[in-house]
């Protein structure tokens, strides 16, 4: 029985369909970048990988292939055959690839089949597909029209997109990036490599283009060009930074309240331990000082000891009130002017303005 590849052109439809995909590479080279929808189940560790590619450089590929089969064979090669049977059982869809969709996913195409189990491999592998997500960014980019929605600090943009999912299209960038763009932004869970974020932001573009809806333009969170340490795409960031916008318009106390909900009452000052919570105290004053240049020294030290007094009252039980007060500091001192010199350098369109509950209805109106 021939093994089945998967050409370019069945690539989108894969994607769309959230396909499982097993990446057989070792894990340092999972770790740089994969592609959406994958699960690591190398067939060689790196170890094994650094081996034979030495072999293949000293000795030839005939010989590198024999090496690889001698590291990988009796135990380790059953049990990395359970590992994929124990996928394929739960994914019975699935598709495999290694790098460049030569040996390493035809070898584990073969061995499956040996057990009975037939899957297909994508042709060129990962390094074909990760080209094809490059090259549909870069076209969607260009021909896509986009509705940034801006607004203040704290002023609920994140919130809007997150209620409007199912209402209108939106992509929210700030949840791929995995952080939520400030100094103050990074979330628990670590940023995806800048790779894994180009490919997922590729493929929640052709998502929005797949649903046949042009007249509709898709909500997405103004920001600026990185996101964290995740970049935007030029041509994606350029034609985002230069498309008419939705504006938030909420007053100071309605954004001082979101940035207290969301930074103290739901992190660890609010609802975990002591000592975790006195962790995040330190990282909110760590991302103090690492914007203390632009903010200014002697605001910088305002905001920092409004921060230990906000500490000070934790950790004598004096409740969490305080923590508005650097929050509101640094919206005034910080923020507020940060987004309002943007706004003006860009001179923009805004085509509706109004809280984010008069957002929200105009958005849906509209689609």
């Amino acid at each position: 029985m021939s093994l089945e590849i998967l050409k370019e052109n069945a690539f989108e439809s894969l994607l769309l369909k959230n396909t499982p995909l097993i990446d057989v590479r070792a894990p340092v080279e999972f770790l740089l970048g994969s592609i959406p929808n994958s699960v690591n189940l190398p067939i060689m560790n790196d170890d094994e990988r650094e081996k034979v590619g030495t072999e293949y450089k000293l000795r030839g590929s005939e010989l590198a292939l024999k090496l690889g089969h001698e590291l990988v064979s009796g135990e380790i090669k059953e049990t990395r055959l359970d590992s994929w049977k124990s996928f394929i059982q739960k994914n019975p869809n699935c598709v495999l690839y290694c790098f460049r969709g030569g040996k390493r996913s035809q070898i584990s195409q073969e061995w499956l089949q040996e057990q009975g189990l037939v899957l297909p491999r994508l042709d060129g592998g990962y390094k074909n597909m990760r080209q094809f997500l490059l090259d549909r960014m870069q076209a969607l980019s260009e021909v896509q029209s986009y509705l940034p929605l801006a607004g203040p600090t704290g002023s609920g943009k994140t919130t809007l997109i997150t209620e409007l999912e199912g209402h209108y299209p939106v992509i929210d960038l700030e949840a791929l990036a995995r952080h939520r763009g400030s100094a103050f932004g990074a979330m628990k869970t670590p940023q995806p490599s800048q790779i894994d974020f180009e490919n997922q932001l590729a493929l929640a573009l052709m998502r929005v283009q797949s649903t046949n809806r042009p007249h509709i333009k898709p909500l997405i969170e103004d920001e600026s060009r990185l996101i964290g340490r995740c970049a935007l795409p030029k041509t994606f960031f350029e034609k985002l930074n230069s498309s008419p916008i939705v504006l938030v318009d909420e007053k100071l106390e309605t954004r001082v309240q979101n940035i207290f909900q969301d930074y103290v009452l739901n992190s660890a000052i609010g609802e975990g331990s002591a000592g975790d919570a006195l962790v995040v105290f330190n990282k909110y004053k760590s991302s103090v000082i690492a914007i203390s240049k632009k903010l200014g020294g002697v605001r910088s030290k305002e905001v920092l000891d409004l921060l230990q007094t906000s500490e000070d009252q934790y950790r004598s039980g004096a409740g969490m009130e305080s923590n508005r007060r650097w929050i509101e500091s640094l919206l005034v001192y910080y923020y507020d002017p940060l987004y309002l010199n943007s706004l003006e350098r860009r001179s923009l369109k805004i085509v509706f303005t109004g809280s984010k509950d008069e957002c929200f209805k105009y958005l849906k109106e509209t689609n």
